[in-house]
Order: structure tokens, then C-alpha cells, then sequence
């Protein structure tokens, strides 16, 4: 009879093959986590489906008998590379090592079963029954294969698990996937329970083959075996970050070289697997972070090719689609270059601050000696001729703006500096008017400007005196630069509801809006020409502002082009009762 011709063994000679499928289509894809031991567990079961094909097609008792154990041998081989295909796949590295030893185990089993025939220890009984091979399994054999049976339903409760903890696009392709795979399985332990149909039951555990082409069609439409791995490779690898992956064991379970270099050094020693004490002993708050499962941001330095670096490690829980906390995901960057900048640029403002504080004192200290000169020789000029009267005049408003601006160039760099304090107290208003006023008061001469000061002599105010001097100083000396001849510029104070205004009003040129939003631009340090040529820095009123701000205040302004414009500081009252 033409057992080959016959149409039950056409199907499972289709069936085969339809495994030989998957099995070369993953064996181009043997290098990626897990498919390099799914390769060898479909492997394993193409093995058995010729090992069935070829019993059924033989007549004699003892040549079903070889390709009887040749199906056991590749049956008993798919529990280890399940096992191992688990494994790599979830990223339980270092359980691998001992994977020469569990193969080992049943390879000693397959031993047993082609020696069978001196043991007697898996088939009690074994014979021919209309051409079909009957055997009677003995209880080692029952509780071997019942071990075995045990062993994949853990590896397919470990992938439902891993499954699930998936991103939504592979969950559902997953857990299709994992269904047609366990229909051969359901099979095998049908035919350890009935043994009487297994006649009937071996050819349909090949025909359960055709689930191959349905697992073949998922996992080229979801491009399980390609896409997936190759675009966790290509993101992973190639980012310029970090990346370590830890579950809530502790374990790592996946990094890429970048993360790896930096915990464990170059070293042939393989990650995956090991403990998070282990990798991350030398960093106490990250091991930390890990293991509350946390998100932290913890900065941290490392030895690496003689340097010592330093990194931003970014920590951050990784949950369930129940929310349930599967682990961390740290994402580490490499601050070094910026690191190494900021020192720099921390170095380069110590020194400036070394130098400002050496040229406050060597420029500064010249320009109030010249200013108290032109003084003195400002107070006996009538005695002089008229021409050297004038050379004195100039002299006198040269120097005493040059010390303006050197004074508020200073302060403003005196202000830009961390760690500087005012010391605020209780101020007369008078008082401080006119020591601001008196470094001013040949400026108004020159023009013919009429100074009032409408400052009750008993209020107060609670600000640091040298810079409400400043302040007062260049809020007038403004006021006079763009003040017409024979103008007037007025200074006055009130008092309300706990706070102090001072008023500097003048009747000049004034400021339209546009111009008033530019006063404070600290971006531009433009100086607009006084009515008669005066020019400075443009950086008086951003120092004055600064130092308000310092002291809880605020300056106000108003002006109108052609009507004039009026400075108000508003500071704390500094009444003592």
C-alpha cells in the first residue's frame, strides 16, 4: 500500500512543511533576543514532524520504533530551548550561563530513550495494532513527561506575563501568537492522557502544523521578527543616551553599550541578569531611586578612559496597562562638556569679580580726589579770569559725569554679582537728596536749571543708603540731560499705606512709549544725546531699577514727548515709631 499517496499523509506532509516555513524564516533572524532559541525550539519541531511522517510511513515494528524515539528526542529537546527562549527573552541573562547544563539533563533523558530497550524504563509495553505503533508509558515516563508539561505551562505563564507588560501594538499579535503555538501542546498532553487515540492524535499533532502558517501570517504583519528588534536596536544603540532597564526584582533586563561602559566598564562580562546592588553599588542615591522605584534626577560622576565624567541620571517608573509598577527605566546623559563649562565660566567670574573689586578701588578712588579738586577750585574761580573760570567749569562737568558713569558701571557689575547684599535702614529723605544733589549742581548751573526740593525734612525711608544715593543721583542726572535751558526739575516724597514715593520731575523733551519699554531692555545698552550733547552709558536707570528690586522696591515712570517726564521710587517707609 502507497502510504505516501494517501491523502491524510498529503496534509501532514503540508503540514511539515508549513513549520519548515517559520523555521527558515526565523532562522534569518537568529541573532536577535529570544529568536535565536525559538529558532532551535522550531527547529526541534520539524524534527518531529518528519520523525511522524516517516512512522507512519513505515511497516515494520522496529523502524516505528527508531522514528518513535526520534519524535521523544525532539519533544524532550523543546523543554530546555523553551526554557532558554523565555529566558533571553525576558532578560533573565544571567540564568543563561547554566544553560549547557540544562540541555545536558535531557540530553541524558534522550539517552534513556534510545536505550530504552535495555531499561525498560520509558515504554512498559510496546506493539503494532493495524499499523499503528501502541506503546504503555511507565510511571517514570508518566512523571517525566508530566515535569516536562509543568515546565512549558511556567514558560507560557512567564510570556502571558511578559506579554501583557508589552507595548499595546505587540500585546495583541503577542498573545495570538502564544494561542496557535500552545495548540501543539494541547495535543501532546491529549495523547499522554488517551493514549488509546493516539493513532488518531499523531498525525494531528502534525497537522496542528497549520498553525505555523498562521503564526508565519502574525508575525510578518506585525513584523515581530524584524521591525520590532531591529527598531529597539538601531533607537537604542545609536542614542546618545543612556538607557538601563531594571525589574522589580532588581534586576537589569536590558541597556544599551553606553549604560553598560559606564556601571561595569568595557568588559566581555554581559549585564542582562545582574543585580541592581551589584551594577550600581558606587552610586547610593541611584541604587536607591531603583529600588523604591521612584522617579528621581540624580547627578553623578564616573572614572571613564582616565577622565573622570560627569551625568544626569534620569530615573522613572515603568507601570502596567493596570498600572501596576513593572520596574525603572534610568536615562542617563553625559554633562561633562557642559559641566566642564560651567567651572570655567565660574572660574572666568571669580576673576572678574577679583578684578572689578582691584579697579573699584584703583579708578574709583583717583576720580572722587579729581572731583574734590575741581571743588575746591570751583569755589574760588571768581578770583580767576573769566576764561580760566570757564576751562574750570568744563573741567568740573567732564570729571564729575566720568565719575557717574565709572560709579554706575561698577554698581551694575557690583549688582550682577551672586552673594551681594544690601544693608537696608531707617534713611532721612532730605538728607539723601542732597548728597545726590551735590555732585549735580554745577550740571544745573551749566544749563540755567532751577533745582526744588519738596522733601519734608523728617520723613523717612528704609533702603541701603549708597544705593538710594545712586539711585536719586542718576534718576536727576537724567532729568538734566534731557531738560531744555531754564527748565525746572523738581524732587518730592509722600508717604502712604506703609510705603514712600520719591518723585524726580522735569519739564523736558519726554519719552513716548515705544522709548519707555526700551528703558529697561537689558539687552541693549544704547544712550540717547542730551539737549546739549550730553552722553553716557544707558545703563543708570537699569542699575537703579536692580538695586529697587534688591531692596523690595520698584520704579514707576511717566513722561509725555514735549511735556516731560516724572521717576517715582517706591520703598518700604522707614518711620521708626
Amino acid at each position: 500500500m502507497d502510504v505516501i499517496g494517501q491523502p491524510s499523509t498529503i496534509t501532514i506532509i503540508f503540514s511539515a512543511m508549513l513549520i519548515c516555513i517559520l523555521f527558515m524564516y526565523a532562522i534569518v533572524y537568529r541573532r536577535e533576543r529570544g529568536v535565536r532559541f525559538f529558532v532551535w525550539v522550531l527547529g526541534c519541531r520539524v524534527v518531529y514532524a518528519g520523525g511522524v511522517i516517516l512512522e507512519i510511513s513505515s511497516a515494520d515494528l522496529a523502524s516505528k520504533l527508531v522514528f518513535r524515539n526520534l519524535e521523544q528526542t525532539a519533544l524532550a529537546f523543546m523543554v530546555p530551548l523553551m526554557v532558554l527562549f523565555v529566558l533571553d527573552l525576558v532578560g533573565m541573562d544571567k540564568w543563561l550561563r547554566w544553560k549547557w547544563l540544562l540541555i545536558a539533563l535531557f540530553a541524558c533523558w534522550s539517552f534513556v530513550i534510545w536505550t530504552d530497550s535495555y531499561w525498560h524504563v520509558i515504554n512498559s509495553t510496546q506493539e503494532l495494532v493495524n499499523g499503528h505503533l501502541v506503546t504503555t508509558k511507565t510511571p517514570y515516563s508518566l512523571a517525566f513527561n508530566l515535569l516536562c508539561y509543568a515546565i512549558i505551562a511556567g514558560c507560557i505563564f512567564a510570556l502571558v506575563r511578559y506579554i501583557l507588560g508589552a507595548r499595546p501594538e505587540i500585546r495583541k499579535s503577542g498573545m495570538l501568537l502564544l494561542m496557535f503555538g500552545s495548540i501543539p501542546l494541547m495535543v501532546e498532553i491529549l495523547k499522554l492522557v488517551k493514549p488509546n487515540l493516539l493513532p488518531w492524535l499523531l498525525p494531528v499533532s502534525v497537522y496542528s502544523g497549520i498553525c505555523g502558517i498562521v503564526m508565519f501570517w502574525i508575525i510578518m504583519r506585525y513584523k515581530l521578527f524584524s521591525s520590532v528588534p531591529m527598531a529597539r536596536n538601531i533607537v537604542v544603540e545609536t542614542m546618545h543616551e543612556g538607557m538601563l532597564i531594571i525589574n522589580t526584582n532588581g534586576n537589569v533586563i536590558d541597556s544599551n553599550r553606553f549604560a553598560s561602559e559606564l556601571v561595569i566598564g568595557k568588559t566581555d562580562r554581559p549585564i542582562l541578569g545582574r543585580h541592581m546592588g551589584e551594577v550600581l553599588a558606587a552610586w547610593p542615591e541611584w541604587l536607591s531611586a531603583c529600588t523604591n522605584m521612584e522617579e528621581s534626577r540624580i547627578e553623578i560622576s564616573s572614572p571613564v578612559d582616565y577622565e573622570t565624567k560627569s551625568y544626569i541620571v534620569n530615573v522613572y517608573p515603568f507601570f502596567s496597562h493596570r498600572k501596576r509598577k513593572l520596574g525603572t527605566i534610568s536615562i542617563i546623559i553625559d554633562i561633562t562638556e557642559k559641566q566642564q563649562a560651567l567651572e570655567q565660566v565660574a572660574r572666568l567670574n571669580q576673576m572678574k569679580d577679583q578684578l572689578l573689586t582691584a579697579v573699584s578701588h584703583d579708578i574709583r578712588d583717583p576720580l572722587a580726589l579729581q572731583v574734590n579738586l575741581v571743588e575746591l577750585l570751583d569755589t574760588n574761580k571768581q578770583s580767576l579770569h573769566p576764561a580760566e573760570s570757564e576751562i574750570i567749569r568744563t573741567l568740573s562737568e567732564q570729571v564729575r559725569s566720568t565719575y557717574a558713569m565709572v560709579e554706575n558701571l561698577l554698581e551694575w557689575f557690583r549688582g550682577q554679582k551672586e552673594g551681594i547684599v544690601l544693608q537696608p535702614e531707617s534713611l532721612i529723605i532730605h538728607g539723601v537728596v542732597e548728597e545726590a544733589c551735590r555732585l549735580l549742581v554745577l550740571n544745573c548751573e551749566a544749563k540755567q536749571l532751577l533745582l526744588r526740593i519738596d522733601v519734608d525734612e523728617d520723613m523717612r525711608v528704609s533702603a541701603d543708603h549708597e544705593a538710594l544715593v545712586l539711585v536719586i543721583r542718576n534718576l536727576l542726572s537724567n532729568a538734566i540731560k534731557f531738560s531744555q535751558p531754564g527748565g525746572v526739575i523738581s524732587v518730592s516724597a509722600t508717604s502712604f499705606g506703609g510705603k514712600t514715593e520719591i518723585s524726580v520731575q522735569d519739564d523736558g523733551v519726554g519719552m513716548n512709549e515705544e522709548q519707555i519699554r526700551q528703558l529697561f531692555d537689558e539687552t541693549r545698552f544704547s544712550s540717547t544725546k542730551g539737549t546739549a550733547g550730553e552722553k553716557g552709558t544707558g545703563m543708570g536707570l537699569l542699575v537703579s531699577q536692580h538695586f529697587l528690586r534688591m531692596s523690595g522696591g520698584q520704579l514707576k515712570v511717566h513722561s509725555k514727548p514735549g511735556v516731560g517726564s516724572k521717576f517715582t521710587i517706591v520703598l518700604e517707609d522707614g518711620d521708626l515709631r
